[in-house]
């Protein structure tokens, strides 16, 4: 498994370690409240959007990084960040997640 796939599935795992405040903010914002009948490609995206609402999910994220230490969060900012290049981020561009979606024919990733 790449490291990036690795930074992927551990910033998910967080959600699903606290997954009631997640089952109780998708009933909030969403007004979902049987995510089992729930496709997977309409719950991720919707799931990791709820840090930006005033909700369960933000509010424990906030106390969750408070605890950590110091230290664990100046290593995270120290990693090198690396820029995407044109062609990747046109790449991007034709993927399900960032490509045109339904009646939106824009991509993400503009050029020009």
């Amino acid at each position: 498994m790449t490291d990036a796939w690795h930074e992927r599935l551990s910033f998910v795992g967080w959600f699903f370690e606290h997954l009631d405040d997640v089952l109780s903010d998708m009933s909030v914002f969403h007004r979902i409240d049987e995510l089992d009948q729930l496709p997977a490609a309409v719950f991720l995206p919707r799931m990791v959007r709820l840090v930006r609402y005033d909700g369960a999910v933000r509010h424990t994220m906030l106390r969750v990084a408070e605890e950590t230490p110091a230290s664990t969060s100046r290593q995270a900012q120290s990693a090198p960040v690396r820029t995407h290049t044109t062609e990747e981020l046109k790449a991007l561009n034709q993927t399900r997640e960032y490509g045109p979606q339904g009646v939106n024919q824009a991509s993400v990733f503009q050029f020009g």
